[in-house]
C-alpha cells in the first residue's frame, strides 16, 4: 500500500484519502466527461474500496446518474465533481484534480480520444484508446448535442437544463492550472472560451445556476444545480463572459492557446504542447 494522498472538493466539504496501487489513470476524452468537468478532458484514477476512505461530507453529495452505468456525483455547496463507485464494484474512480499531493503515478493512456475536443492539443506518447481501453465491455452513449444553428458558439450542461449560445467566437482559449480551477473541475486544468459579454445570452436555466465564491478571493464556480456541470460566467461589470470550454456544443477550429498558473500545476499532469506558458497570470489580451 502507497502513502495515502487527501482530496478534496473546491469548498473543502467534501474530503476522502486514496492510496495506491492504482488500477487505471486515464485521460477521458468522451463528451459526457468534458461536459460534467467543463475542460478538454478528465483525467480519473481507479482506487480500490479498501484504499479510499471518506473523511468528511458525505451528506454534502448529490448523485446524479448520467447513464445506466454512471454516476457523476458532485458537491452540492460548490458544484466539484467528487469520487463515484466506478463500473467495477471493486474500485472507486477517484477525479485526479481534487488531490492536494502527488499520487506517486502518472496518467497511462487516453480513452475515447475519437471523442475529442477538436480544441484539445495533445502531444503526449501515451497510448490513444478510441472509446474504453480493451478489457472494459460497456455500452457507449452517444451524447452529441446539436447547437443553436444560430449561434457562433453555443453550449449546454450535462443534463441539458442549461444552454447558452454567443453570437460572436472567442479567439482563444485560456488553460489555467492553479489549485482552485483544478479542484473546481476535479481536473488537470481549467478551460475558458472568452467572448464578449455583449455577444453572450442565456437560452435556457438561468435559475438552474449556483455560484459558489471562495472566501476572501475574487474566485468563484458557476454550476447547474442538477448535474452540477461548469456554467458560464458573466462577472459583473467585466467585459467578458467565460465559458467552459468542455460545454461547448458547436464544432469550433483549433483556437491559439495559453497556460496560465504553470507554477501551480499538478505533478502527475504533463504539458506536451508548444503554447506559450505563464508561471502565475498571463498579459491581459483583448476579446477580439
Amino acid at each position: 500500500m502507497s502513502t495515502s494522498v487527501r482530496g478534496a472538493c473546491l469548498c473543502g466539504s467534501v474530503a476522502f484519502s486514496v492510496a495506491g496501487p492504482y488500477r487505471w489513470f486515464a485521460h477521458c476524452h468522451c463528451a459526457m466527461c468534458r461536459k460534467h468537468h467543463g475542460t478538454l478532458f478528465g483525467s480519473g484514477l481507479g482506487v480500490a474500496r479498501a484504499a479510499f476512505r471518506w473523511l468528511a461530507g458525505e451528506e454534502r453529495i448529490v448523485h446524479y446518474r448520467a447513464t445506466e452505468a454512471f454516476e457523476r456525483p458532485f458537491c452540492a455547496r460548490c458544484g466539484s465533481t467528487v469520487p463515484a463507485m466506478s463500473h467495477d464494484e471493486r474500485y472507486w474512480h477517484v477525479p485526479a484534480g481534487l488531490l492536494a499531493g502527488d499520487p506517486g503515478v502518472r496518467p497511462r493512456s487516453h480513452i475515447f480520444f475519437a471523442s475529442r475536443s477538436p480544441l484539445t492539443p495533445i502531444a503526449d506518447a501515451l497510448p490513444k484508446h478510441a472509446a474504453y481501453p480493451p478489457g472494459v465491455d460497456l455500452p457507449i452513449v452517444a451524447t452529441r448535442r446539436a447547437p443553436d444553428p444560430d449561434a457562433a458558439v453555443a453550449g449546454s450542461c450535462l443534463c441539458g437544463a442549461v444552454a447558452f449560445a454567443a453570437s460572436m467566437p472567442s479567439q482563444r482559449l485560456l488553460l489555467c492550472h492553479c489549485s482552485l480551477c483544478r479542484r473546481s473541475r476535479g481536473a488537470a486544468f481549467s478551460a475558458t472560451l472568452p467572448v464578449s459579454h455583449d455577444a453572450f445570452r442565456w437560452l435556457r436555466g438561468a435559475e438552474q445556476i449556483a455560484r459558489y465564491t471562495v472566501s476572501g478571493r475574487s474566485y468563484s464556480a458557476e454550476f447547474c444545480v442538477r448535474c452540477g456541470s461548469p456554467v458560464p460566467s458573466t462577472p459583473a461589470g467585466s467585459p467578458a463572459a467565460l465559458l467552459p470550454a468542455g460545454a461547448v456544443d458547436t464544432p469550433l477550429e483549433r483556437l491559439p492557446a495559453t497556460h496560465a498558473h504553470v507554477g501551480s500545476k499538478a505533478a502527475w499532469h504533463e504539458i506536451a504542447d508548444a503554447w506559450p506558458r505563464y508561471d502565475a497570470e498571463p498579459p491581459r489580451e483583448p476579446l477580439a
